[in-house]
């Protein structure tokens, strides 16, 4: 037989070490003013930017439509002529040394202009663009990554330029060279916030860095009512998955199992608000999104193991319930942890290979499933065994007061090893026959 671990022996460290960690994850949390709420619940303003340099600027003169874009390494220029005819001219970015190279090359192009702004530019560090442009209507500009490292721009730059129209938010986006920033502004209540802040926040960055040089790849607002409603549904929508959870597990199993479950639950939800809140991660969508992943992938431990503990009171009648949960989590313990690891090895290669949201979401499930295997086997069981040694400590002393139980007696009783039926609902009485009772049954014998 495989050598049973006696896992609950450390349960009192392990509570005192999940203690530590939550009180840990609260006040550093509160300390740095509280969870980083992304727009979604937060009412005000969302725009990712990118700060670049400006490469060339791209205009036709022409009377035809004619579109412009930049993508994958790849120039194309569309001509749409009046008798419904497309002229199409594509330049590989690899091809050409410079910018100066590729503006030649594209001059080919009847009624084309192009304004060189930095000749020397490496044409492989220009940037697409998010759409395609109309140059019968406007200008294209060319911008390219900023190599130097040198010359970066940092979040508190940003912040001191845009300080006159609050006090925002700033996050770097992607990789140091790419120079991109999520910047939130919170709704202050004025008229028409969103296009007043935008274009104030758009003017005072080109006023800083140059016209043409802020590309605004993503804006989103979100009102006041919407941001409150929509924090009020997280919390009746976790409030109520857990309670359907204590009402499923409570009906498989028993109170007892149920109450358990939940309460290593809660602790999952709190240790991975509180990396949440240590780590300034953007509270948005995703994250929520991870914590109900997370109940769900802990949930499904933990029964795993309950179901275990279930099985085993009936066959191991004779053992003491410690011994039951100890045996039950060794059995179920190399299940638990092939379905840890091979869940962290997907979710650490989005982790890796993923950006923006899609990330966030990634890391919080690395730990929540980290936390979710620890709590299911020093968390629940513990407490389940905890409250099994409870209810049998009442009923122990119930059944002294009801029968007249010597003091004696009574302190020679070990709780975990009360012989009794393995459901919780169906223990024995643990009776002391009187002297009394001895000489009758002595009687009937004879």
């Amino acid at each position: 037989m495989k050598r049973v671990i006696n896992f609950t022996k450390l349960r009192f460290i392990m509570f005192a070490v999940s203690a530590v960690i939550i009180l840990a994850g609260i006040g550093g949390t509160i300390g740095q003013g509280g969870l980083n709420l992304g727009i979604d619940f937060q009412s005000g303003l969302s725009q990712r930017v990118q700060i670049a340099p400006v490469a060339m600027e791209v205009s036709y003169l022409g009377d035809e439509e004619v579109r412009f874009n930049i993508l994958n390494g790849l120039v194309s220029i569309d001509v749409f002529t009046e008798n419904g005819k497309t002229e199409s001219w594509d330049y590989p970015l690899a091809d050409y040394a410079t910018a100066a190279d590729l503006m030649k090359a594209m001059m080919e192009v009847p009624s084309l202009t192009v304004n060189l702004v930095d000749a020397g530019v490496p044409a492989e560090k220009l940037l697409s663009l998010a759409y395609l442009v109309d140059l019968s209507e406007g200008t294209a500009i060319v911008n390219f990554t900023n190599a130097g490292a040198s010359s970066y721009i940092v979040i508190d730059e940003i912040r001191a330029v845009l300080s006159s129209i609050g006090d925002p938010q700033i996050q770097v986006v992607g990789d140091d060279d790419a120079q991109e920033f999520l910047i939130r502004l919170q709704d202050d209540g004025t008229n028409n916030f969103s296009k007043t802040a935008a274009d104030k926040m758009l003017s005072l960055l080109e006023s800083e860095y140059g016209s043409g040089t802020v590309i605004v790849k993503q804006s989103d607002y979100v009102g006041p009512r919407f941001s409150a409603d929509l924090g009020q549904s997280v919390i009746v929508l976790v409030g109520l998955a857990l309670a359907l959870i204590l009402l499923y597990i409570w009906f498989r199993f028993e109170l007892a199992f149920a109450v358990s479950a939940i309460i290593a639950l809660a602790h999952d939800v709190a240790i991975l608000i509180g990396f949440i809140g240590l780590t300034r991660m953007e509270v948005s969508t995703a994250i929520v999104a991870a914590i109900l992943t997370i109940i769900g992938y802990s949930l499904n431990d933990t029964i795993v193991v309950f179901d275990r503990i279930r099985e085993n009171r009936g066959l191991m009648r004779d053992a003491d319930i410690k011994t039951v949960i100890n045996t039950s989590i060794t059995q179920s313990l190399s299940r638990t942890l092939i379905t840890s690891v091979t869940t962290l090895l997907a979710v650490t290669a989005i982790y890796v290979f993923a950006s923006g949201q899609i990330k966030d979401f990634a890391l919080a499930m690395i730990v929540g499933v980290v936390v979710g295997t620890y709590s299911s086997i020093f968390i629940a069981s513990p407490v389940l065994l905890g409250w099994i040694n409870s209810r049998r400590k009442n009923k122990l002393e119930r059944d002294n007061i009801k029968y007249g139980t010597p003091a004696a007696a009574k302190k020679s009783i070990d709780v975990d090893s009360v012989e009794g039926k393995s459901e919780v609902g169906s223990l024995k009485a643990v009776e002391i026959p009187s002297a009394e009772r001895k000489l009758k049954k002595k009687k009937k014998k004879n």
